[in-house]
């Protein structure tokens, strides 16, 4: 999990998650619904895209946290999510040993939390552009890799740093400030460092790593 919040959805947060359903004659239902009480929103993601599985002796890839999560619902409606099977041999991360293994079974929530095709106590994003799309809603933070940093020596010239305090797109760049970050923050690359972008986790990156070639 990335990110969660709690809160009591508001009409125009309800009418966007369940767009789709709202010319439905049960859309009233799940208005009310959804305005009755607090809701808890997770943003899920694969934090590692591929892990070694022992029994394939390769590299596999993570299914994406939508497959996953919505494996783990079952049904919309709670009776046939209760008659499923449980999921079975879900592969999950193991950061002791770096695997790949087997996890438990587990029952389909809704099967077990459900009340109703309407109130069956979950949602669940059908694709990366709903995802996406239903991030927004929230205003969730969006997730981000730490990028890669190494301190070469070699890419630090004059060029650079002039190209970093005078960028051309930029009539009055400036260049004191400029040169401040770069004794700060440099040296500069061209990706994921101070001359293309201010992330805190490149300042964060590029900093311990000058600090220990100093």
């Amino acid at each position: 999990m990335f990110h969660q919040k709690r809160k009591i959805l508001s009409k125009e947060e309800t009418l966007n998650l369940f767009y789709p359903y709202r010319a439905n004659s049960f859309y009233g239902e799940i208005e009310e619904h959804m305005l009755t009480a607090e809701s808890i929103i997770f943003l899920l993601i694969n934090k590692i895209d591929k892990v070694y599985d022992p029994e394939k002796e390769m590299e596999v890839k993570l299914e994406s946290p939508i497959v996953r999560w919505k494996q783990l619902l079952g049904d919309k409606n709670p009776e046939v999510a209760a008659g499923q099977e449980p999921v079975m041999g879900l592969k999950v991360h193991n950061p002791e040993t770096g695997e790949l293994e087997d996890g438990e079974s587990q029952p389909r929530l809704r099967g077990i939390y459900g009340k109703s095709e309407i109130r069956n106590a979950f949602w669940g994003s059908d694709d990366a552009k709903a995802a996406n799309k239903e991030r927004d809603i929230f205003l969730l933070p969006i997730p981000e890799k730490p990028p890669n940093f190494s301190y070469i020596r070699t890419k630090v010239s004059v060029d650079n740093i002039l190209k970093f305090m005078f960028p051309p797109n930029l009539e009055h760049s400036n260049s004191t400030g400029r040169l401040d970050l770069f004794a700060l923050y440099g040296p500069t690359v061209h990706y994921h460092s101070v001359d293309s972008c201010f992330c805190n986790n490149c300042i964060k990156i590029a900093k311990n790593q000058l600090n220990t070639a100093i």
